[in-house]
């Protein structure tokens, strides 16, 4: 810009390169506009320079000048020049030396990492060799640290494989290093100085499998659904606790809609890993209801390689029909385990609800999950506040019962034949809830007997067999 009006003389000014550290030549380069003259006009103007292919990838410091061609012409005050907003643009990738993370190994955020990892890689987008300094792994769970050092670690091409880590099961970690642990001709590579750049967690290990199983959802409050863990496969909707079981407070259940919307939804609730390898029959039982009209998929299914996911694991259905499924409680008995004992298993309860072509989203609740050994008695009586039935088949002459009762209470608990002799006479005190109760009887016959439980309030009768 020319920034007097009073001088008289002017210049032409010109852009030249020079190479090196000390250039002793520099080379004109054409500008755009071609002449670039400053005299006594008061004007500004812009000027580009193209330097071609001239600049390129030098290895050696570049010089730019801008410069006057000639001694000032003319007569009068020399004229006043500023250059202002000076820009340098180009294409092409910059060269770094400095040697760049291409990736990690255990990638950053991964879970489930097996606690048998002794080795953690990084891959760099260079050649390099090991430097000096330290490797940090944090155990951010114990507030604990693994120091290795950078000359411990084997480098081949690009990638650094840092040995002898000690990782735990269940645990946070996160990995440092300093920017002397690796080098690549002389450049030294970026550190990682936090908690953030390069963390991991290993894998939780499966609790131990459960040996019985009497799931009544007592203290539910999701996401713990008691001995049970829910899956969503597809939709927002999830099973959850219910404030209304079958005789507490406490049940799940799994709805797919709302009042006016149904949405599509697949949804598992799956068990703990369940061992019944030390009973004889081992028999599947639980109580259900719906609410609401429709007709979603609902079955029970058993597993014996579930891992976490559903859609990997191979279910078996149970053969449970719940066509009887009613708006009051139901229970559904004696479905056999004794073909998956063997080796551990889980149960699932797979629920499936449409928003289209017709919108189906009945509610599913369950409750009193339970297994046996041995199948239930041949009825289940339902009394004044209270409810029982026979666990198995008698053996050793011991009758097993499960009675349930609102409150504290005495029965008389009596046992018949079918010829009416009565076997065994006794008074039985329960308390509020599940009562398992185990009674000795004189050696039996085999066959079918009876056996009813009384109190003022109300009289029961079931039929068992004795084997």
């Amino acid at each position: 810009m020319s920034l007097s009006i009073t001088g008289g003389r002017s210049n032409h000014w010109i852009v030249q390169y020079g190479l090196g550290a000390t250039p002793s030549t520099f080379t004109t380069i054409a500008t755009s506009p071609a002449t670039i003259t400053a005299d006594s006009t008061f004007q500004n103007g812009t000027f580009t320079v193209n330097f071609g292919t001239a600049l390129d990838n030098q290895s050696q410091p570049v010089w730019i000048r801008i410069t006057p061609t000639d001694t000032t012409l003319g007569t009068g005050s020399r004229p006043q020049v500023a250059i202002d907003d000076f820009n340098l643009t180009w294409t092409g990738t910059a060269v770094n030396n400095t040697p760049q993370i291409v990736s990690f190994n255990p990638a950053d955020n991964t879970a489930g990492l097996a606690a048998g990892t002794t080795n953690l890689t990084v891959t760099f987008d260079k050649n390099i060799a090991a430097g000096t300094g330290n490797i940090t792994v944090y155990n951010l769970t114990d507030a604990t640290n693994q120091v290795i050092a950078a000359g411990s670690t084997t480098v081949s091409g690009m990638v650094a494989t840092i040995p002898g880590v000690n990782l735990v099961t269940s645990k946070d970690y996160a990995v440092q290093f300093d920017s002397t642990c690796f080098k690549a001709n002389g450049y030294s590579s970026l550190g990682v100085y936090n908690n953030t750049t390069w963390n991991f967690s290993t894998v939780t290990p499966p609790p131990p499998p459960m040996t019985s199983l009497n799931e009544t959802f007592i203290g539910c409050n999701a996401p713990l659904l008691g001995s049970f863990m829910h899956t969503s496969v597809a939709g927002s909707q999830t099973w959850r606790c219910s404030n209304f079981g079958r005789n507490d407070t406490d049940a799940v259940y799994m709805n797919g809609g709302t009042a006016t919307e149904a949405f599509d939804n697949t949804d598992w609730l799956v068990s703990a890993p369940l061992d019944m390898s030390a009973m004889s029959t081992p028999y599947f039982h639980f109580w259900a209801k719906r609410r609401f009209v429709g007709t979603v998929t609902k079955e029970v299914y058993v597993s014996n390689n579930y891992a976490g996911d559903p859609l990997t694991a191979t279910w078996i259905p149970l053969g449970i029909n719940l066509n009887a499924l009613d708006t009051v409680w139901t229970p559904f008995y004696n479905a056999n385990l004794s073909a998956y004992k063997s080796t551990m298993f889980n149960i699932g309860f797979k629920y499936v609800s449409t928003a289209t072509p017709t919108p189906n989203a009945e509610e599913w609740t369950l409750d009193d999950i339970y297994i046996t050994d041995g199948p239930v008695g041949l009825s289940t009586v339902n009394m004044d506040q209270a409810s029982f039935y026979v666990l198995g088949n008698v053996t050793d002459s011991r009758l097993n019962l499960m009675l349930e009762s609102a409150k504290s209470d005495a029965y008389q608990l009596t046992v018949r034949d079918m010829m009416g002799h009565v076997i065994y006479n006794s008074q039985i005190a329960v308390n509020a809830g599940k009562n398992k109760v185990q009674v000795s009887l004189p050696s039996l016959s085999q066959g079918v007997y009876m056996v009813d439980v009384q109190n003022e309030h109300a009289k029961g009768v079931v039929k068992f067999v004795n084997q």
